[in-house]
């Protein structure tokens, strides 16, 4: 995972990147290596479901540079993606949020995960008696989320 490390200024970020405020994707405004064309998709997904782009051989969450880009100050140590979708980094989406709001809010979805560029991106997975039970794959968090509730009630998992 990348660190939170200072982000190059907001005129720089301006500089590099297009913001769509309907996807909330980047878009790079110039060509930083061979293999970036101005127009592509900035970032890539991480395995934890955030978007990630490198800047001068450094990696930044994306969520952080569109937080600096329209309020440009740094953004803060928590920043909540409201629907829980990690790559859905539209701005009305991010929101600053306090440490134990964000660990409240980690652990009301627990069993499901986000695979960024599945059909299928929502996996339900459950640790029960030393174990990973992989429940399937689904389309919306939702779905995922009530069948790892499902497998819970069914095999008596109790949730601290």
């Amino acid at each position: 995972m990348p660190k939170r490390r200072i982000l190059p200024d907001v005129e720089e970020l301006h500089r590099l990147f297009r913001y769509d405020r309907e996807t909330g994707k980047l878009y790079w405004k110039i060509s930083t290596s061979n293999k970036i064309k101005v127009g592509d998709e900035a970032g890539s997904p991480h395995p934890q479901g955030y978007v990630c782009v490198m800047i001068q051989s450094k990696s930044y969450y994306v969520h952080r540079i569109i937080y600096k880009m329209f309020h440009k100050v740094e953004p803060p140590t928590y920043i909540d993606h409201i629907n829980k979708i990690k790559s859905d980094n539209r701005l009305e989406n991010l929101r600053e949020i306090g440490h134990g709001h964000n660990v409240r809010r980690s652990m009301n979805g627990k069993g499901v995960y986000v695979e960024a560029g599945r059909k299928k991106k929502y996996s339900a997975k459950v640790k029960f008696n030393g174990k990973q039970h992989r429940i399937g794959r689904f389309y919306t968090y939702e779905e995922a989320r009530q069948k790892v509730v499902d497998f819970e009630k069914e095999n008596g998992v109790i949730r601290d």
